[in-house]
């Protein structure tokens, strides 16, 4: 059994936990970089990187391998009703990117600046430890980036796991058909909604959520459950007739559960979804997920080095709910909205043009904070 020991370890190496690998790495601390799976690998996701997130992929020298890649900017939303949509424009160009590509992207930046990469399933998890199929890391701060749902919530008796009223699952899909205009879409269905949008290689991404109540009896079968909606509702079926699927099947979540999460858990610094969960028609997923590594980095940093660690863990506690809590809780209003199609219609005759720069605000962080928190970061790296 293999046992190493270092300064910080990271389950999960999702775009939060490897985003916190690259920061923490440079800052001259030792790292352990724990996942189950190899990369590259696929993972649900709208894949939508919003352009909050992108001074953070700037800082991480990520900008070149997305052009290189052709990802495509997206600076157009359009919200598609029953009988019009809605559309507006990004203050500045986000992106369309596979989590094939980021997450080993990423991945790979972690390990180039010096963390140690471990491939095996976490078993068990603690403030101090983490104990895997083969064996263990000590480490004197713990991160938790193993997403939105995990082993590891239940056996931490973390208070949302118990939520049986708002479970909602994700499915996700390739497809060939979709037009390069620099849009993505958002399309309403009865207790739940699609995001589409183009990544690299010519491919468009259909991600949906739905609650779990509109799921009993299908056992997994995706396919049926697309039939139902395009059934129902006009413009998924017009939307999924123009698509080819360019994958065999279905991706799907374990439950994603809409509850309020502590950003610290046992002693365990939370990162990315682990941290808190906002809607994905919001499409700042993604931007979350590296923000939310930019966010506890100093903390950890802190924790580390003067001692103080409950000061530290409250500190991250509050600064992650004024940068997110508001977030989310706007994305759950506007999701209330776009998962009742007759409702979302009736909102679309209103034609209110401010009401997209609003959503904007209310759901992501300010473009220009992140780049002052991305400077602050940079002073502190010991790694060019």
């Amino acid at each position: 059994m293999t046992e190493i020991t270092v300064d910080v370890a990271i389950v999960g190496a999702g775009p939060a936990g490897s985003t916190l690998a690259v920061l923490l790495a440079r800052r001259g601390y030792s790292v352990a970089l724990i996942d189950r799976d190899t990369f590259p690998r696929d993972k649900l996701c709208g894949e939508f990187l919003s352009y909050d997130a992108m001074p953070i992929i700037d800082a991480l020298g990520l900008r070149d391998e997305l052009d290189a890649h052709a990802t495509p900017e997206i600076s157009h939303c359009r919200i598609v009703g029953r009988h019009r949509n809605y559309e507006f424009d990004f203050p500045h160009p986000a992106r369309g990117v596979s989590r094939m590509l980021l997450d080993d992207a990423l991945f790979r930046h972690a390990v180039a600046a010096g963390a140690h990469a471990i491939t095996g399933t976490a078993s068990e998890v603690t403030r101090a430890s983490v104990t895997f199929d083969g064996g263990a890391v000590r480490a004197r701060v713990v991160a938790g980036a193993w997403g939105r749902w995990g082993r590891f919530d239940q056996q931490l008796g973390r208070a949302f796991v118990r939520d049986r009223s708002h479970r909602n699952f994700g499915f996700k899909r390739h497809y060939r058909g979709g037009t390069s205009d620099g849009t993505i879409e958002l399309y309403s269905f009865k207790r739940g909604y699609l995001g589409v949008s183009e990544v690299e290689g010519g491919i468009t991404n259909i991600c949906g959520l739905v609650h779990a109540g509109r799921l009993q009896g299908l056992k997994g079968r995706w396919d049926a459950f697309i039939e139902t909606i395009r059934a129902e509702e006009r413009p998924l079926d017009e939307l999924y007739a123009r698509h080819t699927p360019a994958q065999e099947g279905f991706l799907s979540s374990e439950p994603v559960i809409f509850r309020s999460r502590s950003a610290v858990e046992e002693g365990i610094f939370m990162i990315g979804d682990a941290s808190g969960v906002i809607d994905p028609l919001t499409g700042n997923g993604m931007a979350m997920a590296l923000q939310s590594a930019l966010v506890a980095a100093p903390f950890i940093a802190a924790a580390l080095e003067n001692g103080d660690r409950q000061h530290n863990e409250d500190a991250y506690r509050a600064r992650h709910a004024q940068l997110f809590g508001r977030r989310i809780g706007w994305s759950r209003r506007v999701a209330f909205l776009l998962s009742r199609p007759a409702l979302l219609d009736a909102a679309l005759r209103l034609h209110v043009p401010s009401a997209g720069p609003f959503f904007l605000r209310k759901t992501r962080a300010n473009r220009d904070a992140i780049a002052r928190m991305v400077d602050a970061e940079l002073e502190k790296q010991s790694v060019p």
